[in-house]
């Protein structure tokens, strides 16, 4: 038992600090956890991509959940988290491609695609493209690969860079009259 009250109030503020900062770092360890081809990110490029996306810790320390809504589950990990390097803009750097899965949030498309691209040296840019999963296409349009968003349906868009942020170009059709009055 502690005599001295100050350093008991102290040391439970400490491990209160402390232990939210674990909780803190854990999160953009967890969302790159299962990544692939993200190696050459430091830690502060995953902080800042997590903080981008808005998500925070789940209570169970293995998922991750929306900060804004608590009414959706949380995202399980890996399932519902996909993470993907990918040099969009062949600068020898990965920029990242993060899928999240939630029909809470988005529907029957069940995904959302968000890429995030390097602005100097420690900035992020992130660039939300809907609903469904990204496909990197082997077209390049103002230097970044061109991007299929999959998903119900059999007419899917394609998004083109275009000098500062990925926008809707044409749609594809998955088969003939798939884009009917599209």
């Amino acid at each position: 038992m502690y005599s001295n009250p100050r350093r008991l109030l102290t040391g439970g503020f400490l491990m209160l600090l402390t232990g939210g900062m674990a909780l803190a770092a854990a999160g953009p360890e967890q969302l790159f956890a299962g990544a692939k081809g993200t190696s050459a990110l430091s830690a502060s490029d995953r902080q800042a991509i997590y903080a981008l996306l808005e998500l925070r810790p789940g209570p169970d320390g293995r998922s991750l959940m929306f900060a804004g809504d608590s009414a959706c589950p949380p995202l399980a990990l890996p399932g519902d988290v996909q993470v993907q390097g990918a040099d969009l803009n062949r600068d020898g750097q990965p920029e990242v491609i993060v899928t999240l899965a939630s029909t809470c949030m988005y529907g029957m498309a069940g995904s959302s695609v968000s890429v995030f691209t390097r602005h100097g040296k420690r900035h992020w840019k992130i660039h939300n493209l809907g609903t469904g999963i990204a496909e990197v296409l082997k077209t390049h349009h103002g230097g970044y690969a061109d991007l299929e968003i999959g998903g119900p349906g059999f007419c899917h868009p394609v998004f083109r860079w275009n000098g500062s942020t990925y926008g809707f170009s044409h749609n594809v059709a998955e088969q003939p009259g798939g884009c009917a009055g599209r």
